[in-house]
């Protein structure tokens, strides 16, 4: 756990000896929007959805979280949205109260935090671009690309992606109804930028993809 950031054998010890592993299954919720908010979490693989439900009932997806990535923000001592796993999904558990504790004696773990708070943050800008494209095509095939940047679910060598998320989880994060979705993806069918393999398999033209932005 944490290799991939620059601390020392004692501080990813210590982080890890507070760290639980547990495993969520596709469609089960990690946290609901509300909740008593006591852990962080980090992915070690599978991905996530936040969503946040609005006054009227209605569900916004706000974001997909990946491999590596850390999420459980907490405003006022609650979680702010529900987060749900995509596919199965395995993940690091942290109790905040023993972060808090760790980071008076190992001050320089913060800084990982603050690293994954900033990559949240251009997370959140990008599915802003993406969410203000004014055509609905930039949008999906945006957010196609960004998908393709996930090893887990991206294969280089045959140019497969696999969609973690349904057409109703797309719509939602995009901003457009679930029909858009399939018609817009035919539409990039036909322009010969992807190929649908099935409902979650797609071989993406990523070179003629980024023709079109």
């Amino acid at each position: 756990m944490f290799r991939d950031f620059t601390l020392t054998d004692k501080e990813r010890e210590a982080l890890n000896a507070i760290s639980t592993k547990i495993h969520r299954p596709a469609k089960r919720r990690i946290y609901t929007q509300g909740e008593a908010g006591r852990y962080v979490y980090r992915i070690r693989s599978g991905a996530v959805r936040l969503e946040h439900q609005l006054n009227d009932g209605r569900n916004h997806i706000f974001a997909f979280i990946w491999p590596d990535d850390m999420f459980g923000t907490i405003e006022d001592g609650v979680y702010p949205a529900s987060a749900i796993a995509l596919v199965d999904t395995y993940l690091f558990q942290i109790p905040y109260s023993a972060l808090l504790n760790l980071i008076e004696i190992h001050p320089r773990i913060q800084t990982l935090f603050l690293q994954q708070a900033l990559n949240y943050t251009r997370a959140a800008q990008r599915h802003l671009l993406l969410a203000t494209y004014p055509l609905v095509l930039k949008r999906l095939a945006g957010f196609l690309l960004e998908c393709s940047k996930q090893a887990d679910f991206y294969d280089r060598h045959s140019n497969i992606l696999t969609l973690a998320m349904d057409r109703k989880d797309i719509a939602d994060y995009l901003g457009f109804a679930v029909e858009t979705t399939s018609r817009m993806l035919k539409e990039l069918e036909d322009m010969r930028l992807i190929k649908r393999l099935s409902s979650q398999r797609i071989i993406l033209d990523r070179h003629k993809i980024m023709e079109i932005f």
